[in-house]
């Protein structure tokens, strides 16, 4: 199994622009509190409520095997994405200087 840290899913989800209302609607009913969970994954941060500081838990690994996956999913969506945009970017650059070429003649 995967380790996925808090800062890790974080960073992810930002950059797919997933909020915790985002992540709270795709879990509905299959994590127990899911909205304080993911409040404190996309914050890193865990309010002692002893002292009142927040603490860094931006190293802590998500328990959830759902999350994981959810993670993992997301994470080759983003890379499929990336791929597709470049085999874009080569092939304008192949149509241009093919267009070029017949140009020539």
């Amino acid at each position: 199994m995967t380790e996925v840290a808090f800062k890790d899913f974080q960073k992810l989800m930002a950059r797919r622009k997933r909020t915790v209302d985002d992540l709270v609607d795709i879990f509905h009913g299959k994590l127990e509190e899911n909205r304080t969970f993911f409040e404190r994954v996309m914050s890193c941060q865990w309010r002692n409520s002893e002292t009142g500081r927040h603490e860094d838990r931006s190293a802590l690994v998500i328990p959830y095997r759902s999350v994981i996956e959810f993670y993992l999913k997301e994470l080759a969506y983003l890379e499929d994405a990336k791929k597709s945009r470049l085999e874009v970017r080569e092939l304008r650059k192949t149509v241009s200087s093919t267009r070029e070429f017949i140009g020539e003649f």
